[in-house]
């Protein structure tokens, strides 16, 4: 994941436009929330798998920060005012304390859609001309490789979850369904902000592409089905996906280290 996977053309936004800087504001402002709240993997220290996954958590947690301080910086750059969050952004970043679907869903899955959006989106449609973007797309590189190395992680993580448990697959796929849902709403409110303007004119070509990568980067996973279900396949994927969803809100997160840090040390 370290290329650019859409083309936007020659699309850009422009900062002189007061409504290109309305829907700039809107995109940095989510981007700053899900900073803010990517801060809380810090508690995925208590129920680190491994020393390995707790040295991850405390560096992704230090990255976090630094990550939320670049935006201050990419606002106050461009003399734009923060805006409150979106709901589909606040739900998406809502915490879980169920373990495997943390590494699926916030670090394989929802990171991954950041990285589309900061890559894809951010690095490619602020304008070359303006002096400002130098800087900003600096900042956004160093983000964007954070980005790359936490869903490595949660890619590698999942594989193994899904070896101990398979029956978690199908739940899995219901959860990909459901984030493709909400993305879609985020989506369709942006449009709806200025549907003439050129880089959200390919709001929907830029939706499908992601929906795809997401499908790819699942198959490859282990957890989406070669071939599509049919609506009666998805509704039920989508059930246990919203089962499994309320489970991570009402589960307590359970140690590990304490159980075998003699072994990750070398001492048995």
């Amino acid at each position: 994941m370290d290329a650019p996977g859409y083309d936007f053309g020659q699309a850009r936004f422009d900062l002189e436009v007061a409504e290109d800087r309305t829907l700039l504001s809107f995109v940095l402002s989510q981007a700053l929330y899900g900073e803010a709240t990517g801060v809380f993997c810090g508690r995925s220290l208590y129920a680190a798998r491994s020393l390995e996954a707790a040295r991850f958590y405390v560096r992704q947690a230090h990255q976090e920060l630094n990550h939320l301080q670049l935006f201050a910086e990419i606002f106050q750059t461009l003399e734009l005012r923060p805006e409150p969050a979106h709901w589909v952004i606040r739900a998406l970043s809502s915490h879980n304390n169920y373990y495997p679907l943390k590494v699926l869903m916030e670090h394989a899955l929802g990171e991954g859609m950041v990285l589309d959006i900061f890559r894809d989106v951010l690095l490619q449609t602020l304008p070359e001309e303006d002096p400002r973007c130098v800087g900003i797309r600096k900042k956004l590189r160093v983000i964007c490789k954070d980005e790359i190395e936490h869903v490595a992680w949660g890619e590698k993580e999942t594989r193994p979850v899904l070896q101990e448990n398979p029956r978690l697959r199908q739940p899995f796929y219901g959860v990909l369904l459901i984030q493709q849902w909400f993305v879609k709403r985020l989506l369709a409110h942006l449009v709806r902000l200025a549907p003439d303007h050129p880089v959200l004119g390919q709001a929907s070509a830029f939706a499908e592409h992601v929906m795809q990568r997401m499908h790819r980067q699942g198959r490859d996973l282990g957890f989406v089905p070669a071939r599509q279900p049919g609506r009666m396949g998805r509704i039920l994927a989508t059930t246990r996906g919203l089962w499994l969803l309320l489970r991570s809100q009402l589960s307590r997160s359970r140690s590990h280290l304490d159980r075998h840090y003699l072994e990750e040390l070398g001492f048995r």
